[in-house]
């Protein structure tokens, strides 16, 4: 499939908590230099008549590569999960970002607010589904593992993905509403890891136990973690809910189960 490369500003602050991050993080076998240039593209999903668009960050080279599906938060495909996907094409994976709310972006929470509640999401799985089919028919992904990872209204996402959808190979979810109901995530079959705040007052520490619970009765592989000091949004840089220890951990730990299952 044709692809554009597009410029992508990033801002000092991004740029600072990227390098932070990836100071912790040892790069994966195989991954690009962490300074090395990462090309950007947009791409449309479905049919040409419908469908969504999406983002995607390409490692530098051109061989074959793993790849991980990001699903944005409520703000919808703004810089900042852009910038994720940098980040894990600098780790040597193809990151696409599928446009969930198919062109629009929210910057105030009144809208972020209405625009998450007027998702559906059995549309936003078939948008993720038509971003796997990409990564299929694209020949540096086309024989490689994917993955998914999600924020916030994207962290239910990636997991209710990971229950739909065998093909995945691994799942992560930042601090998304957890499915608990140990029948539904008995369909579970990849590896799920999940990242939630101590301080969080949605997502409290009691409901992830309740997960935690529900993982282990349903006998599924998983990895929860809970962030002393940390609330919702807590990767999210630029914000005041960002909780820079908390991320630097959680991404490491990111970076160390993909780096297990889709290696």
């Amino acid at each position: 499939m044709k692809r554009t490369t597009s410029p992508h500003p990033t801002s000092a602050l991004a740029l600072c908590a990227v390098a932070a991050v990836l100071a912790l993080a040892a790069p994966a076998r195989g991954a690009p230099p962490a300074s090395a240039p990462v090309d950007t593209s947009r791409v449309h999903l479905g049919p040409a008549d419908a469908g969504t668009g999406a983002f995607v960050a390409w490692p530098p080279g051109k061989g074959a590569a793993p790849a991980v599906i990001v699903i944005h938060e409520w703000w919808g495909l703004n810089g900042q999960i852009r910038e994720v996907a940098h980040r894990l094409a600098r780790q040597g994976y193809v990151a696409i970002v599928p446009d969930l709310y198919h062109g629009k972006v929210a910057d105030d929470p009144e809208l972020a607010h209405t625009l998450s509640r007027g998702l559906d999401e059995d549309q936003a799985l078939a948008d993720l589904g038509e971003a796997l089919r990409w990564l299929r028919a694209e020949r540096r992904t086309a024989k490689g593992k994917a993955g998914v990872v999600g924020f916030c209204m994207g962290g239910r996402l990636s997991e209710l993905f990971a229950l739909s959808e065998p093909g995945m190979a691994a799942a992560v979810m930042f601090y998304g509403r957890p499915e608990v109901n140990p029948q539904k995530l008995a369909a579970l079959r990849v590896p799920l890891q999940g990242h939630f705040g101590a301080e969080d007052q949605g997502i409290t520490p009691e409901s992830v136990a309740a997960f935690r619970t529900a993982l282990k009765t349903a006998g599924k592989n998983s990895e929860i973690f809970i962030y002393a000091g940390a609330g919702h949004a807590f990767m999210t840089e630029g914000r005041k809910s960002y909780h820079a220890d908390s991320a630097r951990q959680a991404w490491e730990r990111t970076l160390a189960f993909f780096k297990k299952n889709l290696r």
